[in-house]
């Protein structure tokens, strides 16, 4: 299992930061139009955090694990959270709506994805392609 965690000021200065650590991570098994989802969906989760999660003086921790064939990063931070409904059960929104893209993008780009902690933990997992696995020993013998 490969690992990564880092925490990051709760601030939209550090959503570019954390997207590329993110993104130097999930390179060493995606690429081309694959790893360009994971960075746009990521960075949507670390924007809604910077935004909707912002509390002085806390951070935006993330956790990215790549085990077997699948890539699971976890954004988590200190707001108030949200009720449920509110961004996870909608399909698509409002065709007239300026906002509120965010949660439909990540879902289309990302295999999974689930708020948990009342909203302040969001779980994202990419498969990985089917010659790819992150077991060292494997991508090795590659």
């Amino acid at each position: 299992m490969a690992e990564f965690r880092k925490q990051f000021p709760s601030a939209y200065e550090c959503v570019g930061p954390a997207r590329r650590a993110v993104v130097d991570f999930a390179r060493q098994w995606f690429s081309g139009e694959e790893l360009g989802d994971i960075e746009y969906a990521v960075g949507e989760a670390l924007s809604n955090s910077a935004e909707h999660g912002h509390t002085n003086g806390t951070s935006i921790d993330i956790s990215c694990t790549c085990e077997g064939r699948e890539l699971v990063i976890e954004v988590k931070d200190s707001g108030a959270g949200f009720a449920r409904w509110n961004a996870s059960d909608y399909v698509r929104p409002m065709s007239n709506s300026a906002r509120g893209y965010g949660t439909f993008i990540m879902r289309e780009l990302m295999d999974e994805m689930e708020y948990s902690e009342h909203g302040t933990r969001l779980r994202l997992c990419k498969r990985l392609p089917n010659a790819v696995s992150c077991d060292a020993d494997e991508r090795r013998r590659a």
